[in-house]
């Protein structure tokens, strides 16, 4: 039997989008996934097909991380992997990579003097030169690691209101991502209104706390008494039934939010400042994303912001809550407001996608998506017209599309 690894040691959302990737090899051999110590417990829950490996990444210093990892490595060694497949650039995947044959690690490969790209992971880094016109989600580009990954919607379940209520995430771990409280008070208020004053779930980490007690003072005093304060109070299946069954999740761009799109909770998501709903939405059809919508977006995350967080402000006015309540309620709501546009997510062949009516650049992502799904093998080649080819022949190189079908990993 076949045996499969598959790397994923970042973030809990990092681990919630290799979804794809994993139900593509669950039928395909033994699994295994290595993963960060502290989110073992949650592989173990959402992936119980997958052996789960622990890794420690944060000891004190780095003669604690070898000792810590150590009898980890030996297991790993020990499978004799078929295929291993490294969703990340780091160094301890690297190690953990040098266990194998380089022929076997798809992704991120180890390389004389470090680490080197796979041939798709360079065409994807060679999309994200141009981010606005290009559209690939995070989950689709470690799905399309394996050959032949699983259907886009055999992934998550369609996002039907479960009867719960609302659930609010307080806050991401980027502060320029997440709207302040007064903003956040307002939009909860709103949908609370909007929905007809069903139970509202403050959901976060115990860092999260503090934000949650300012929230619950911004409240109007009549909505207390259905707000319930979970941050800090969940592991990692208690978090997981807060989430499911809920009507509407209220969030920036988190873990939590990949969490409700797994189990099919609809997403109502807040993207600002770097944050980009065509890299790491909410996976599956019937999520929606207000995405900021100024010349400067997406911004990169490690710079500061010399306009002093222009992104947010249109965040603040009642444009975007009339939007709010009327996507709420499933009515029509205008895609653009004054900076901001409203996003709704559906699947085609090669993944999810997010759609706007009047997307100035249209034309250049379905090109793109084209011209991958011809490459991957999920389309019939056609004729491109003259805009198209132009959109395609600024944003990759003929070299990208010269790799061998079954292997473009």
């Amino acid at each position: 039997m076949p045996v499969n690894i598959v790397l994923q040691t970042a973030r809990f959302g990092d681990l919630v989008q290799t979804t794809r990737l994993l139900r593509t090899l669950e039928g395909r051999g033994e699994l295994h996934l290595v993963v960060e110590r502290g989110l073992a417990s949650l592989a173990r829950l959402l992936f119980p097909a997958a052996r789960v490996h622990a890794l420690a990444l944060y000891p004190p210093d780095e003669a604690s991380l070898a000792e810590s990892n150590a009898a980890v490595l030996r297991e790993l060694k020990a499978l004799s992997a078929d295929a291993v497949y490294n969703c990340n650039f780091s160094p301890i995947n690297a190690a953990v990579c040098r266990c194998f044959p380089r022929e076997t690690v798809m992704g991120y490969r180890p390389a004389p003097g470090g680490t080197a790209r796979s041939p798709w992971i360079r065409q994807v880094f060679r999309l994200t030169e141009r981010r606005r016109e290009t559209s690939l989600n995070l989950v689709d580009v470690w799905g399309h690691l394996a050959a032949d990954p699983a259907p886009p919607d055999s992934v998550n379940p369609p996002a039907r209101p479960g009867g719960r209520g609302i659930g609010v995430t307080l806050a991401g771990r980027e502060s320029r991502r997440s709207l302040p409280m007064p903003i956040l008070a307002q939009a909860v208020q709103t949908a609370f209104q909007a929905l007809g004053g069903p139970p509202v779930y403050l959901l976060g980490s115990a860092s999260e706390q503090p934000a949650a007690r300012k929230l619950l003072r911004l409240l109007p005093p009549r909505m207390l008494s259905q707000v319930r304060d979970l941050s800090g109070k969940t592991d990692w299946p208690g978090l997981t039934e807060a989430v499911r069954g809920l009507d509407a999740l209220l969030t920036p761009d988190t873990g939590i939010m990949h969490l409700a799109a797994h189990l099919g909770v609809p997403v109502y998501a807040f993207f600002l400042s770097s944050a980009w709903c065509h890299e790491t939405g909410p996976y599956g059809a019937g999520h929606h994303v207000w995405q900021t919508d100024i010349a400067c977006a997406p911004c990169l995350e490690s710079a500061p912001c010399p306009r002093e967080v222009a992104c947010l402000p249109p965040f603040a006015g009642g444009a975007f809550l009339r939007s709010l309540v009327l996507t709420l309620r499933g009515e029509a709501a205008e895609p653009v407001l004054p900076g901001v546009r409203l996003w709704r997510s559906g699947l085609d062949a090669l993944g999810t996608t997010f759609l706007s009516e009047g997307d100035p650049d249209a034309v250049a992502r379905a090109a793109l998506r084209r011209r991958l799904m011809e490459k991957l093998q999920l389309a019939e080649p056609r004729s491109e017209s003259r805009e198209e080819a132009d959109w395609c022949a600024r944003l990759t190189r003929e070299t990208d599309w010269m790799l061998p079908p079954g292997r473009y990993c």
